[in-house]
């Protein structure tokens, strides 16, 4: 009976979590053995879940991504009203300026770059699973970037947020830097952190 508890609770701990346990074939004499738990790395860093994406919108005759990437990040970072807000309140273009106005306006907490070329901006936002919006293009459309590695940088487009888009990082930064380098990110509590890797 405490066998099955305990397999119980194992597949419960699985089907929750990033982690998963082995536990070792000790066999039935040592049931008390602490279990080896193997630390699975979550990617992208900032996985918001499909229905918590927004999609572009045209409005006033062009589109909304700068606001799209915002209410998404919004969304990640559990201020779903403020997001609600934002879709109903904001649309069309926008610039790094005006949008700091807008933020400070509604009192959202935030963090921006531009023209610096700040790239441990990115990795910040990133590494702490903020996630932030970036501007592709040469400064005419704004995606979310959501993990920056060593070698990788993983996009979500708001034109099509069905699915990510793993490009390069030289690739992703010589576009970004080409495109104002302006970067913003939402400043809540990002998801629970990651657990140490091995």
């Amino acid at each position: 009976m405490k066998r099955i508890i305990l397999t119980l609770l194992v597949l419960t701990c699985v089907g929750c979590s990033q982690d998963y346990y082995e536990w070792p074939s000790d066999g039935p004499d040592k049931p008390d053995t602490t279990p080896v738990i193997h630390v699975v790395k979550e990617r992208p860093e900032v996985n918001p879940p499909a229905a918590i994406r927004q999609e572009n919108w045209v409005s006033n005759g062009s589109g909304s991504c700068v606001h799209a990437t915002m209410i998404t990040l919004l969304r990640w970072q559990g201020r779903y009203k403020m997001a609600d807000h934002w879709r109903t309140t904001y649309g069309s273009g926008e610039t790094a300026d005006d949008l700091a106005a807008k933020m400070d306006r509604e009192g959202i907490r935030y963090a921006y770059t531009y023209g610096e070329e700040d790239t441990t901006f990115l990795e910040w936002a990133c590494s702490t699973r903020r996630g932030c919006g970036v501007t592709c293009m040469g400064g005419s459309h704004c995606i979310a970037l959501l993990h920056l590695d060593d070698k990788w940088a993983c996009l979500l487009d708001d034109n099509d947020v069905s699915k990510y888009k793993w490009v390069p990082r030289e690739r992703f930064l010589s576009e970004w830097r080409a495109s104002n380098s302006w970067a913003f990110a939402v400043i809540y509590a990002p998801a629970a952190p990651l657990p140490p890797s091995k």
